[in-house]
């Protein structure tokens, strides 16, 4: 059926007929059934707009046209107060997929709390971004009278039978990373439903929702194949006939199918990040000629698809990776080890990642053997949207099955900085948007810093490290091996990026100065055996688990197979060694690369719109000259640095790790051979009191500009105190070996007073002959 409605209340007369046609199933009669007098949410697809008007007696009611699982309907409301009349407003848009509260007649009723008199399921409007939603997991109808309302899926149609309709988002593997195909493509997130022989159907035109029409499931065209370069692809909106309690016998009762087709890039996709040194030797792009290696894939914001990836565990039955591609989220099971008491154990998700991939997360999760309700607790490292993104649809997912779930954030991030740890006040606006509302009204618990949350096989640790945003935080997650009964630590930097940083500006000083110095304080204070990276793209974890996965999967391995614990590399496998140790670990080598980003003129030198803080500030007040024989008492033993080693997670073991993965990003930075000393220490210099003063004052030499920095923490977000300041964790200039290093290492000891100069980057100056930098 092909007919065009230009009236909305002229299809109701069509829709009868259209549910006639149905999809050939034998469930049942092939009829509309009749509305049910129990009252319960319903759903429909908003086509036009809302009309509001008011009664004798002033109040406000609404109605719209709404295309519904029970037909075409025009629903009016009772009367609404202003704040309802707001909310239906904006929920009341053509495209949006919502729910009211029914009751057989064409009135949806006005609850207690007005503005959830329509509540947005799904969101079509005029996108023409992918959207993706599971049937069992995400979106759905809201709950109503204690009971999970029905089930939602979207995405592309890519096969239609008798009674049943298939959908997905088109990734499709076909072979492991070493070449070996498998023997059937495999296509996580796609699904196979049953159609109910009476479910109605609507074409539904995005450009002008008025000309929607009643179609018949007939009708529903088929995306034409997996292959990337299929740019025009049928994308579909699904409503069940229950929740996710009954799954398994769910029949499909309304399909929404949206004209024109969605059109997508034709990139091609991948289970590694894109540019993966994996994909040099995987040739052309026959598309558009390019190396496969060569091109970046879209942004997951638009096109989810194209950063998906297998999840995996780390750590046995404890630890998992259930995040994309682009940006990892993490799973932690912890068990209190109390007996048959299940009531303190916890399911933490560390980070939720981009909007519009939850259907990618709750899939990895259920792949894990993890059911993503039940999850206790969400911990978020800061305010961005690749890391809070479908928070608010988890919360709704929870809300919906009635179970508590814990949001975690920090109080910087999601309200302001107010205070540091030493006292000091402050006026800064967290990175957390305005606009997220339910994230701030639902968080739950704000972080305490520099201790260690304890749930028995798995511990948290959360610090404060302003600069990637005001509230960034970093976490260790020390998680015992159930195969060895050892605990080991992970290293999680909460903001890696160094976006928003590249030039000094008045905004961005004191989070330059802090972001510095929060990875040189991971590397002096903490010791961690693996790194957990936030992005792919700074350190390879997933490239590690698909190298694993082609080793085991290789014959000549049967009887060999290794872990993720096998996998992971925990030092450098090059860098040197000391006392049968070697000095760097990749986690240290991982905060390496983007310190020395920020810190050195070399990536001023490698990138035009990159200004160090070596060459352009801000400089600690009152260093502005630098400091020359300063008094400074010793904190730490100290710790050699290695220069940044481009080859991460080397393992010669397993032949795609051989010679380690060297990522794109900031490889200028590559430094192998060089060395510094860093220590604790506290510099008897009364000038700085470890943060940027308000209204601060100071010529930058790289910007040839003066500037007026907005205050901000930078040791003062830790409580130690010292003497003159907190105390700082400084590193001499370059060294040109290790001997060298060493012979600096050994002119210092903790607790020694020693005299040093400093730079105006406040690093210690290294003199002619290196045994004297202390003194």
């Amino acid at each position: 059926m092909t007919t065009v409605f230009t009236d909305w209340r002229s299809l109701s007369l069509l829709i009868s007929s259209a549910a006639l046609l149905g999809c050939g199933g034998s469930d049942g009669a092939a009829t509309t059934p009749p509305p049910s007098a129990t009252a319960a949410r319903s759903a429909g697809l908003v086509y036009a707009e809302p009309t509001f008007s008011s009664d004798a007696a002033g109040n406000q009611t609404a109605s719209v046209a709404i295309l519904s699982q029970s037909g075409v309907r025009t629903l009016t409301t009772g009367a609404l107060s202003a704040a309802g009349v707001t909310a239906a407003k904006a929920a009341l848009l053509p495209g949006n997929l919502v729910d009211w509260i029914a009751d057989g007649s064409d009135k949806a009723s006005v609850p207690a709390n007005p503005a959830q008199t329509f509540n947005v399921i799904l969101s079509k409007g005029k996108s023409s971004a992918a959207q993706f939603n599971l049937q069992k997991y995400g979106a759905a109808v809201s709950r109503h009278d204690n009971s999970p309302g029905p089930m939602i899926a979207a995405g592309w149609v890519y096969n239609k039978g008798t009674g049943s309709i298939t959908i997905g988002d088109g990734s499709t593997v076909t072979a492991d990373q070493a070449g070996r195909a498998f023997s059937q493509p495999i296509r996580r997130y796609q699904e196979t439903y049953s159609v109910a022989s009476n479910a109605v159907v609507f074409n539904v035109n995005t450009d002008d929702y008025a000309k929607s029409t009643a179609a018949d499931f007939a009708s529903i065209p088929v995306t034409a194949n997996y292959d990337y370069s299929t740019t025009a692809r049928q994308a579909a909106y699904v409503l069940f006939d229950k929740n996710y309690q009954n799954a398994e016998s769910a029949k499909v009762v309304a399909i929404w199918y949206f004209t024109p087709q969605s059109k997508t890039d034709g990139k091609p996709v991948w289970e590694v990040p894109s540019q993966s040194p994996m994909l040099a030797d995987k040739g052309n792009d026959p598309v558009s000629g390019q190396p496969y290696m060569s091109i970046n894939a879209t942004s997951p914001t638009s096109a989810p698809y194209s950063r998906s990836t297998e999840p995996f565990e780390m750590v046995k039955n404890t630890m998992y990776y259930v995040g994309d591609n682009e940006v990892a989220s993490y799973l932690l099971k912890a068990d209190m080890g109390t007996p048959d008491d299940p009531s303190d154990d916890k399911v933490i998700k560390v980070d939720a990642g981009w909007p519009n991939s939850g259907y990618q997360y709750w899939k990895n999760m259920e792949m894990m053997g993890v059911d993503p309700r039940s999850v206790t607790d969400i911990w978020l490292t800061h305010g961005h949207s690749d890391h809070y993104g479908t928070v608010v649809e988890q919360l709704k997912m929870m809300d919906n099955a009635g179970k508590k779930i814990g949001l975690w954030a920090s109080r910087e991030d999601a309200v302001a900085v107010t205070s540091d740890m030493q006292g000091n006040t402050w006026n800064i606006a967290g990175a957390l948007p305005a606009s997220e509302t339910v994230i701030r009204e639902r968080t739950t618990n704000f972080y305490e810093y520099d201790k260690w949350y304890d749930y028995g096989n798995v511990k948290i640790m959360v610090i404060w490290s302003p600069g990637h945003t005001p509230g960034t935080t970093n976490m260790l997650f020390r998680v015992k091996n159930p195969t060895d009964g050892k605990f080991y630590t992970f290293g999680y930097h909460g903001g890696y990026g160094f976006n928003g940083l590249n030039t000094p500006t008045a905004n961005n000083g004191w989070l330059r100065l802090s972001f510095q110095h929060g990875f040189s304080y991971l590397q002096n204070t903490v010791d961690v055996d693996f790194v957990s990276p936030q992005h792919s793209n700074q350190f390879p974890i997933v490239e590690v688990f698909q190298a694993l996965k082609a080793y085991n999967r290789d014959p000549a391995n049967a009887a060999k197979q290794l872990t993720m614990f096998d996998a992971m590399s925990s030092k450098v496998f090059d860098s040197p060694s000391v006392n049968g140790s070697k000095i760097t670990s990749e986690f240290s080598n991982q905060l390496e690369k983007r310190r020395s980003v920020a810190s050195y003129r070399a990536s001023d030198a490698a990138n035009a719109s990159y200004k160090s803080i070596e060459t352009s500030g801000p400089f600690k007040p009152g260093r502005e000259n630098g400091l020359t024989a300063v008094r400074a008492v010793v904190l730490d033993e100290g710790r050699i640095i290695q220069g940044f080693v481009g080859p991460q997670n080397k393992n010669p073991n397993i032949p795609l790790l051989a010679n380690g993965i060297v990522t794109a990003t900031d490889q200028y930075t590559n430094d192998p051979t060089g060395f510094y000393v860093q220590v604790s220490v506290d510099v008897q210099d009364a000038g700085y009191k470890g943060y940027i003063p308000e209204g601060y004052t100071q010529f930058s030499p790289g910007m040839n500009a003066t500037i007026t920095y907005k205050g901000g923490p930078v040791e003062s977000v830790h409580a130690a105190k010292g003497t003159f300041h907190p105390p700082e964790v400084l590193r001499t200039q370059r060294l040109n070996s290790l001997a060298e290093a060493q012979a600096v290492l050994q002119s210092i000891g903790k607790g020694r007073t020693v005299t040093l100069s400093l730079t105006p980057a406040s690093e210690i100056v290294v003199p002619a002959n290196v045994a004297q930098t202390f003194q």
